[in-house]
């Protein structure tokens, strides 16, 4: 497997680093386990992976070769999410007496479940609903319903994060990062 790491990844790797956050790490630690998952679920699946690509939006997977089926697919997109969330529960009895940095990987974990599992092109929940469309609808009509569905999703964690920015003066980070999915995802396609 081709392994392509960018200058983004290795500066937001080394800013972690030399931090010394390890609060940032168990998040860091929540996104291995995630991409962990979908390896397992591929090697379950005998799906051959080609490339693991490391990007300033976390890492991606390219599966080499033939094309398998939409239910595999959906299998694949689903294990990363599952395994932050069994991880998430497996833990929960022991937040209250655990250390800091395990509580801050049980909630990394909790929300990059969450948030991979929302309906968003280029995340996991958005290939699971894609897969799940185009079982019952033509190519064309689920890649409009599919980026109809991300434009409102995204749209709708901006606007919270604009609320949240203005009612509480918090969330800079969501607001940046929806910010972020909405180029990545639909200013790509127009330039």
């Amino acid at each position: 497997m081709k392994l392509k790491v960018s200058f983004f990844f290795i500066l937001m790797v080394g800013a972690l680093i030399f931090s010394h956050s390890y609060l940032s790490l168990s998040a860091l630690l929540a996104a291995t386990l995630h991409e962990l998952g979908h390896l397992i679920a591929a090697k379950m699946c005998s799906v051959p992976m080609s490339e693991l690509k490391l990007g300033i939006f976390g890492a991606s997977l390219k599966a080499s070769g033939s094309i398998y089926s939409y239910p595999k697919e959906i299998f694949l997109a689903a294990a990363g999410p599952f395994v932050n969330l069994l991880t998430f529960f497996i833990f929960l009895n022991q937040s209250e007496s655990a250390n800091e940095f395990l509580r801050f990987f049980l909630i990394s974990s909790l929300f990059l479940g969450i948030l991979n599992l929302l309906p968003i092109e280029d995340l996991d929940g958005g290939r699971i609903l894609k897969c799940a469309l185009l079982c019952k609808f033509s190519p064309r009509t689920a890649e409009a319903v599919c980026k109809s569905i991300s434009f409102l999703v995204v749209f709708s964690l901006w606007v919270l994060s604009v609320y949240l920015l203005l009612r509480l003066s918090a969330s800079l980070s969501l607001f940046v990062f929806s910010l972020a999915l909405f180029s990545k995802i639909f200013l790509k396609r127009n330039l």
